[in-house]
């Protein structure tokens, strides 16, 4: 018995900042080749659920802390008529006080089907939803005759009760010291610093209700000969396929706000996720053990692109090696002590980061159902392509990610229609993925 569970400072921030026009959602759609078998799909969402406990819970309030307890019912496939676009279906947020956080979208054609996962961040992050989505597409190929249960990772849902805890390594009193110093440095900067928006204030919130279309997304990718060059690029230069995302990506932003006339002197921020797993994790269901980094650069930074590389490979290198990842948890669990506030944090009106970017890395590589040219196949469907969407919040209005499957790396943009037209959110995303290109072909 795992029940109740308290919300971890994480989740509770997730939950604080969830509101109905910035729903704290994120999306992974798979398109598959091939029709899918309702009955057994039906069935394999339901035993994968059942793996995942946090998956099928909601949140309630008995006392002075939010806790997880079980849903009076477990989430279903939602089958809604074909064929797929490459629009996604407009999908109302979740809301895990009265629903569980996480939904199971079937779209099917004549002989290709998307399969949508809309997920509440409070409940897990990118690294447990994808787990999930594993344990999924496996009890499906099971439930087509393929395979047998070894296939499936095991699963301890008793370590949902450290998933709060990361086992940061031990080291000198002197580490702990430089670790505690930059750690205070960075929250003094973050809390000190006042970022323009990249797009105009949208004005007072309207509460009640999403943009007419929600969600939007756009998606470019790498040929697998492109990504491999990117990758020897990287190796060469002696930096990391990430440093050189979050590199490009601030060079996308400072060419769009260089458009709308922003000083020299501006701060750009960029947050990027931070996965805090570790050993004592092995056999956690899905959840979150993440937190975030947030990378500060002036727009005048940005003129300088060799030099910009290489202060964040060393920033990236330092937050790695004094485990400066879990700082942002540490300072949101010393706010949800105090009285409102996380609430009070959350609604302020201010701009906390410029955009967000997340790397996800290679997705089903080491999959069972990964076949040898990379593609994952569950009975008679292929996956072909992945979209990946974030969360956006008020005055954040974009997030990208980035992840690598099948040998090619895929950037989607999750976007405010709100603040950004569709030809302006294109743009950005062809401008970052532009940029990655020119490195690669430039190390030819």
């Amino acid at each position: 018995m795992i029940w109740p569970l308290p919300l971890t400072p994480f989740e509770d921030y997730m939950l604080a900042d969830d509101r109905p026009n910035y729903p704290m959602n994120g999306f992974i759609r798979l398109r598959f080749a091939g029709q899918i078998h309702r009955p057994n799909l039906d069935a394999a969402v339901s035993r994968a659920i059942s793996r995942h406990p946090l998956l099928s819970a909601v949140v309630s309030r008995p006392g002075r802390r939010w806790i997880w307890m079980p849903a009076n019912e477990p989430p279903t496939v939602c089958w809604l008529d074909g064929p797929p676009t490459e629009a996604l279906p407009r999908l109302k947020p979740l809301n895990v006080r009265v629903e569980p956080g996480i939904r199971v979208v079937a779209v099917q054609g004549s002989a290709q089907t998307d399969i949508i996962v809309q997920s509440h961040h409070s409940c897990c992050d990118g690294v447990g939803l994808l787990r999930f989505i594993e344990d999924l597409l496996i009890c499906y190929a099971l439930r087509c005759g393929g395979g047998n249960d070894a296939m499936l990772p095991p699963i301890d849902p008793q370590q949902l009760r450290h998933r709060g805890t990361f086992g940061r390594t031990g080291g000198s009193l002197r580490f702990h010291l430089e670790r505690d110093t930059h750690a205070l440095r960075g929250a003094c900067r973050f809390l000190r610093r006042r970022l323009e928006p990249l797009v105009a204030d949208e004005g007072p919130e309207d509460l009640s209700r999403l943009p007419p279309s929600y969600p939007v997304s756009y998606t470019q990718r790498l040929e697998p000969e492109e990504t491999a060059r990117l990758l020897d690029a990287t190796r060469a230069s002696g930096v990391t396929l990430n440093d050189l995302l979050v590199r490009e990506f601030f060079l996308a932003l400072a060419r769009r706000m260089e458009t709308t006339g922003h000083r020299q002197r501006q701060w750009l921020r960029v947050y990027v996720p931070m996965n805090l797993r570790c050993a004592h994790h092995d056999r956690l269901p899905a959840a979150n053990v993440m937190s975030m980094v947030f990378l500060d650069r002036r727009l005048r930074d940005t003129q300088q692109p060799r030099r910009l590389l290489a202060s964040i490979h060393k920033e990236m290198a330092l937050i790695k090696r004094l485990e400066l990842g879990a700082t942002f948890v540490f300072f949101i669990g010393l706010f949800q002590h105090l009285p409102g506030g996380l609430s009070r944090m959350c609604r302020k009106r201010r701009c906390m980061s410029t955009a967000g970017l997340t790397n996800l890395g290679p997705l089903f590589s080491r999959n069972p159902l990964t076949n040898a040219q990379g593609l994952l196949t569950a009975g008679d469907l292929v996956l072909r392509e992945i979209d990946f969407l974030g969360c956006w919040r008020p005055l954040t209005p974009m997030t990208f990610a980035a992840f690598s499957y099948a040998g090619r790396l895929s950037l989607t943009i999750h976007y405010n229609p709100r603040a950004f037209s569709a030809s302006e959110a294109t743009a950005m995303l062809d401008d970052f993925i532009g940029g990655m290109r020119g490195y690669a072909n430039d190390a030819e």
